[in-house]
């Protein structure tokens, strides 16, 4: 048992030594790392990024290079996301969006998209056919905002600055025989520096778990609130798992 206990904890100290090279690797050649924290503003104040309406609930969450969401159907008609039409705008700028299955494609036109039973769940990510960065000329055109200095004291400021930018995201959502635009602002609300040893890798994936929908009876409402408050648990469970590091 000691023989193993020894094993592991050389095992242990080893892995510790090369997260801490990495790190200092990182923060040789990047600089601080940085991380935003968001709140929505638009169509209502949270903190969470959580909105719901008689269509639809919908919880948004940013990473360094797209903003990842949930969205179930809780209408009796099938819904779909307009792609086409959906923009993500940041300052004085709007773009069109790239979803999940189509990140890093510059040459991608129309993102996929299917329907959305009633009932059903939609997990996907998005984000600006051009970033931030690419639009400043930096070398980084993938980050939503900027998120390493370099060890460059100005483009320090510049990111600390950067605290009440706003961010609006349109999604254009056909429901049945209508669509309305549904217009998300959310703001900056500050900017903490973060050790590169705590950096995670997101995960996204664009995956729809559909559930049909029965009828307008006292059972069928009971489902609904079941899935609902499974959907709120699968939201908060996505939000705060652990995520695998990432790799040199």
């Amino acid at each position: 048992m000691r023989t193993l206990d020894a094993i592991l904890s050389f095992f242990f100290l080893i892995a510790l030594i090369a997260g801490c090279s990495s790190a200092a690797r990182f923060q040789r050649e990047y600089g601080t790392k940085y991380r935003y924290y968001y709140s929505m503003t638009s169509p209502v104040q949270s903190d969470s990024l959580f909105f719901r309406d008689d269509r639809l609930i919908i919880q948004f969450r940013f990473d360094d290079a797209a903003v990842s969401f949930q969205l179930q159907n809780i209408s009796p008609f099938e819904l779909q996301i307009d792609w086409r039409n959906a923009s993500y705008g940041i300052a004085d700028r709007n773009f069109l969006v790239r979803k999940s299955v189509n990140d890093f494609d510059s040459l991608s036109t129309v993102p996929t998209t299917s329907l959305l039973s009633p009932l059903g769940v939609l997990r996907d990510a998005l984000s600006p056919q051009w970033g931030y960065a690419a639009e400043r000329g930096e070398e980084n055109t993938w980050e939503l905002l900027p998120t390493t200095d370099g060890n460059d004291p100005a483009r320090r400021d510049s990111i600390l600055g950067l605290v009440g930018t706003t961010v609006r995201i349109s999604l254009p959502i056909e429901c049945g025989p209508e669509t309305r635009a549904y217009h998300f602002v959310f703001a900056v609300d500050s900017v903490v520096e973060r050790s590169w040893s705590d950096v995670r890798s997101p995960v996204r994936s664009s995956r729809t778990f559909s559930t049909a929908l029965l009828g307008p009876d006292k059972k069928d409402l009971m489902t609904a609130a079941i899935l609902v408050a499974a959907f709120v648990g699968f939201s908060v469970y996505m939000w705060t798992a652990k995520k695998t590091p990432v790799s040199e």
